[in-house]
């Protein structure tokens, strides 16, 4: 920044040093320094100026625009700007190329005992005028860019907003561990004020039980992995051990590098109870199941015996129906308490993150296939889904090798889509007719299928999985379960 004055010295050679023109004279214009740089510029030896006057030599300088604004200057005033876009040639000076410097001249007061003399500072703008005139050119793209800025700004607020109001914990820190944010949510959470833990280790959280939390999850992070819904419990101020579901993503820096992490905590200590409350219930109510289930059975087992032993007795035909038809029933019932067998399982355990291939791999292990080719062509991919994720798997391949008929090969494979992504699973069969490919999901159509595709799109929908049939009629069955975005990620 140029000074407002400069104290007067017997010696301007200094001034020969800087990169911009520097001139001085007295209040007659008499020139008492013209230094190396304005001499270079203008090819005019310093010898040839020192003693003239300024205003002769550059008759330009002696129109009224100029003399009242450096008298100011001469009056103790403060310094004056010559703007290189109204007065770009102060102090005319060409380049190699014959072409004019743009120059933008500033006119300071220099104390010389009771009065003033003029330093005039001249700095050659010729490559920023340049780059202004290509600038100018860009005009469009840049004030594109500034709104796109605005708006980036305008949503870095709303997420600072979002942060400080969330009831989440959400805590930033170094690839250290070291706390460098800390919300408000994160402050009921915890119990530390935001003073009390910025530039501390987290690891002040941990209970003795999860030490091993911190360097196993920065590792992670060191990585540029980012960790989603993690159980795990942290330690409050006044020492209470919460269950918290963790979420931690790496912090990038402008090149790309990881530079930190931020961390969503969300308490879910009540949801753990209810839900070890919950299981308990399940437990005692699977048991009465079983024992209910056992002594329907049992009591199906002697009506078996029963009829057999009625049929033996009975002669006439019409009684003999009656008796079939009574087998029938309680071959009924046995088909419908299995079904309560399986189905008491579905939702019971928390849903879980699967490799897909390894799941389907799996599943049909325990299944005699025969002579049917199996080809599995997935990626390594995981999916969110309940525990009896395998079920389904081994119902669709068992429906195909029970109905196919001529089938010779079922294939899994992956399709992606908007949104989602598709398990494909279809074969070479004689395929499901035309009327009954959503009958065949119903409950109500066991004597054709049994229980299996109901409790596969029971078990699927838990996490929010849908399953289709959309294969043609003697071509094959094509099953597609269309998983969210939400429920799989990729392992590769």
């Amino acid at each position: 920044m140029m000074p407002d004055r400069v104290i007067f010295g017997e010696d301007w050679t200094p001034y020969d040093m800087l990169p911009v023109g520097i001139i001085v004279i007295r209040q007659d214009y008499t020139i008492l320094s013209w230094n190396d740089c304005i001499a270079d510029w203008t090819g005019i030896p310093k010898r040839s100026m020192v003693g003239l006057n300024l205003r002769e030599r550059f008759p330009h300088l002696d129109k009224p625009l100029y003399l009242t604004r450096i008298a100011q200057v001469f009056s103790g005033g403060p310094a004056v700007i010559f703007s290189s876009h109204f007065h770009p040639h102060f102090i005319p000076a060409a380049l190699q190329t014959g072409e004019l410097r743009v120059q933008s001249t500033t006119v300071v007061p220099v104390v010389a005992g009771d009065g003033f003399l003029a330093m005039i500072v001249i700095e050659d703008i010729t490559d920023l005028s340049r780059q202004v005139r290509a600038f100018r050119e860009m005009k469009n793209v840049a004030e594109c860019e500034l709104e796109e800025r605005k708006k980036a700004e305008e949503q870095a607020l709303r997420l600072a907003a979002i942060v400080e109001s969330s009831d989440d914990a959400i805590v930033g820190k170094t690839l250290d561990g070291i706390i460098t944010s800390w919300n408000p949510g994160a402050e009921r959470l915890y119990g530390y004020a935001a003073g009390e833990v910025l530039g501390k280790s987290l690891a002040i959280l941990l209970p003795p039980d999860r030490s091993d939390d911190l360097p196993v999850v920065l590792a992670r992070i060191r990585k540029g992995e980012s960790i989603s819904h993690y159980q795990t419990r942290r330690k409050t101020k006044d020492g209470r051990i919460l269950d918290i579901s963790l979420t931690v993503s790496p912090i990038r820096g402008i090149e790309g590098g990881v530079t930190g992490a931020s961390s969503i905590a969300r308490n879910i200590t009540e949801t753990k109870r209810m839900e070890e409350v919950l299981q308990q219930a399940n437990k005692k109510l699977n048991l009465l199941n079983s024992i209910t289930r056992h002594d329907i059975l049992n009591q199906l087992m002697g009506l078996r015996a029963y009829l057999e032993l009625s049929k033996e007795c009975a002669k006439e035909p019409l009684f003999i129906e009656y008796i079939r038809k009574e087998e029938q029933a309680a071959e009924n019932i046995g088909k419908q308490i299995e079904f309560t067998r399986s189905y008491q399982d579905i939702g019971v355990k928390s849903p879980a993150w699967q490799n897909l291939p390894s799941t389907i791999r799996e599943a049909i292990d325990t299944l005699d296939i025969k002579q049917v080719a199996l080809e599995i062509d997935l990626p390594q991919i995981e999916i969110f889904a309940d525990p009896l994720l395998q079920r389904v798997f081994y119902n669709l391949v068992e429906n195909a090798v029970r109905h196919g008929e001529i089938l010779t090969t079922v294939r899994f494979r992956l399709e992606d889509k908007p949104g989602r992504c598709v398990l494909i699973c279809e074969d070479d069969g004689v395929g499901v007719p035309a009327g009954v490919k959503e009958q065949i999901f119903k409950r109500e159509y066991f004597d054709n299928t049994g229980f299996g595709l109901y409790l596969s799109r029971e078990i699927l929908s838990m996490t929010g999985i849908s399953i289709r049939e959309t294969g043609k009629p003697g071509q094959g069955a094509r099953f597609e379960i269309a998983i969210p975005r939400s429920a799989f990620r990729s392992l590769s």
